[in-house]
């Protein structure tokens, strides 16, 4: 079983958390707590309200042991500075990144960061309805 941390609990992060947690172990974290109730009772994992920019939270999400770190905060910059850090300091194994600035997509993958940007693959799905 993979150990996997989730910054952000948005609609993404929620909807990844959710299915993950069916057999993966889980830990989301996220400043606001309102939106760590909205996991429900569905969510098999493990809920941190806190700030992700704080190293000590990180650790205490279990940093060093995670497999995979996914920033999906809707915060680029926040993304970004977070995953430098994981991987610089705790050298995660997969850092993913929710990007929305496609330069900073190029720059941060150079980086060994794993970048995702939602417009594209919609984008990408929608095409693909049409061919």
């Amino acid at each position: 079983m993979k150990y996997i941390i989730i910054v952000g609990c948005g609609k993404i992060g929620k909807e990844l958390a959710l299915q993950l947690s069916r057999e993966q172990n889980v830990v989301v974290i996220d400043k606001s707590l309102k939106s760590l109730d909205l996991l429900g009772d569905d969510f098999n994992g493990k809920k941190i309200w806190a700030d992700a920019l704080d190293l000590n939270v990180l650790e205490e999400a279990g940093i060093k042991e995670a497999d995979s770190i996914f920033l999906l905060t809707g915060n680029n910059n926040l993304n970004l500075v977070i995953g430098k850090v994981v991987k610089r300091k705790y050298h995660t194994k997969k850092v993913i990144l929710q990007v929305n600035d496609v330069i900073k997509k190029k720059i941060y993958q150079e980086e060994g960061l794993k970048i995702v940007n939602p417009t594209y693959l919609t984008v990408e799905v929608l095409k693909k309805c049409i061919s």
